[in-house]
């Protein structure tokens, strides 16, 4: 770049942590068009002509956040669409809701909502009666917070055909009664596809409106790429995402992970390549395949090595067939698609790694991508596997602490003393292991990446004392401010492809940054989530100002 070169903007006297292969940090920054083509000193800044400058007055500037495993598509018509359960303190407080909604949509054929947690219900979940008494002539389906159960009516059941007979593959569960009645809760995706011919449809512009909103809800805590990894080639998201894409209507970068499909794995696999080839343009790029490999410990389908604790035998299930699986990943693979695994339990990282093993036997040699989020339970065993295999561990650290209602309520009667192991953090770097991290939004309401940088690093709760260490889950496990803002960086640029293009402020990459009214590296950790975000610019625009 020569002095004769103008620049469209200039940011000076700031604290800028590049996030680049030296942790360098600098003093400025220039941005042309969509792109960093100036990083360093205020002196070496002086040079530069630039037709804006912005005096950052000693704030911070990171990298732009990467959501690398948000539903933003299923949260986005949740939020837009749906009756919200999110943050009820208890049942009554879901009936409330649902009540509400229902008195003011008298006119919808189906009620449907999302949000509410197992805690607040028996070990077996919520009631259909419970429903039936705001609603019993319409059906109605109410997602948990993790999208692992469904609650619905004795309508629901009824048009579905859901009897005390009815059979769901393992993994799977029909909570029943004690006399072997459908008692109301569905769990994991199988089961929950029982009530699809009741589901409501959404439109492409249902969704279009949903995606706008959701890019300028993220956009407020520093995010400017996202991942979603359920994208359904039976609904109208991607469609919604290409011609969003293709209009310049996208303000996040967004990357997508098929939706596949346990019973009926191939259904889709004539599209996979076409629509691939479709999705992938600069803004919008469909690249992974998402594979559940087990359920949630609150569910008591993930699947561990040793029995829940109280069981003689039972660990869970997978929820796939191991030869099926292995077969399907293969030819994922072959397309040239990520791997994506949602893992719970030990036992489901393990057969993931067997997984692996077998492609790396059959398939050519090629660049993978593979990851594996949530990673609740790990068997220490098997972290040098995950390291051969070179897997990203797309953490979620928000859920990195005794979370009120989970972990004395049902993770520890459930795991007994792995619950107090559970969602290892540092012993996975200390394996060399790759970190990403991510929300898991909606499933966390609020999908702030201070947040779970600060609960990462005092694996306490927001507003908890993080020297008390009766609070503390694993203290052993918590990592650096450093490294959870790399994680939420470079660690999810690589996850996602995309490091050559974000995840560090450099000459040459895309003009995506958050600047922070404070510097995270100098705060009390307990007071991370509290400094704000002044402004978060994606492609160089300014997409969030607070």
């Amino acid at each position: 770049m020569t002095d004769s070169t103008v620049q469209d903007v200039l940011y000076k006297n700031g604290k800028i942590y590049t996030v680049d292969a030296n942790d360098s940090w600098a003093q400025a920054c220039a941005i042309k068009g969509n792109k960093f083509t100036f990083v360093g000193s205020n002196e070496e800044a002086e040079a530069i002509k630039a037709e804006k400058v912005v005096d950052l007055e000693g704030k911070m500037v990171l990298p732009g956040f990467i959501e690398a495993h948000a539903h933003v598509t299923w949260a986005s018509i949740d939020a837009v669409f749906k009756v919200s359960l999110f943050g009820g303190e208890c049942a009554d407080d879901y009936l409330a809701a649902i009540r509400k909604f229902v008195e003011e949509h008298p006119d919808l054929p189906v009620y449907e909502g999302a949000g509410w947690e197992n805690p607040m219900f028996e070990k077996t979940g919520p009631s259909r009666k419970l429903l039936d008494e705001i609603c019993a002539d319409k059906p109605m389906m109410m997602w948990s917070h993790d999208k692992h159960s469904l609650w619905v009516n004795t309508k629901a059941m009824e048009v579905c055909g859901i009897t005390k007979d009815t059979q769901v593959p393992p993994g799977n569960i029909i909570e029943k009664e004690e006399d072997g009645t459908p008692k109301g809760t569905l769990r994991e995706f199988a089961a929950i596809a029982l009530v699809d011919p009741i589901k409501p449809v959404f439109s492409k512009e249902n969704y279009k409106e949903a995606i706008t909103w959701v890019q300028k809800h993220l956009a407020q805590y520093g995010i400017t790429s996202m991942l979603d990894p359920i994208l359904d080639l039976d609904e109208n998201s991607i469609p919604a995402l290409l011609e969003m894409s293709e209009n310049g209507e996208l303000i996040c970068k967004t990357r997508g992970a098929y939706r596949s499909f346990e019973n009926d794995p191939y259904k889709h696999i004539d599209l996979y390549e076409k629509t691939s080839a479709r999705a992938n343009s600069h803004m919008f790029k469909i690249d992974q395949m998402k594979i559940m490999a087990d359920g949630v410990i609150e569910g008591k389908t993930g699947y561990l090595k040793e029995p829940y604790t109280g069981e003689t035998e039972y660990c869970g299930d997978p929820i796939w067939d191991f030869d099926v699986l292995s077969q399907f990943c293969k030819k994922a693979d072959l397309l040239g698609l990520d791997l994506h695994f949602h893992v719970i339990g030990d036992a489901a990282a393990a057969m993931v790694l067997d997984v692996l093993d077998d492609i790396e036997k059959d398939n050519p040699k090629r660049d993978r991508r593979c990851v594996m989020t949530h990673l609740q339970v790990v068997d220490p065993a098997d972290y040098k596997r995950i390291a051969d295999h070179d897997v990203t561990a797309v953490t979620n650290p928000y859920w990195h602490f005794k979370y009120r209602g989970f972990f004395e309520d049902i993770e520890v009667p459930y795991l007994g003393e792995r619950a107090y192991k559970e969602y290892p953090m540092k012993s996975l770097t200390d394996a060399g292991i790759r970190l990403g991290a991510a929300s898991d939004y909606n499933v966390t309401p609020i999908p702030a990446p201070l947040r779970g940088i600060q609960i990462g690093v005092t694996r306490v709760g927001i507003d908890e004392d993080s020297s008390d260490m009766d609070l503390v889950l694993a203290p052993e496990e918590r990592v650096s401010v450093d490294q959870l803002v790399k994680a939420f960086t470079i660690g999810n640029a690589y996850a996602c492809r995309m490091e050559d293009i974000a995840g560090s402020i450099e000459v040459g990459k895309c003009a995506d940054m958050v600047i922070l009214e404070k510097n995270i590296f100098e705060e009390p950790v307990d007071d991370i989530y509290k400094v704000k975000v002044c402004q978060t610019i994606s492609e160089g625009k300014v997409i969030y100002e607070g």
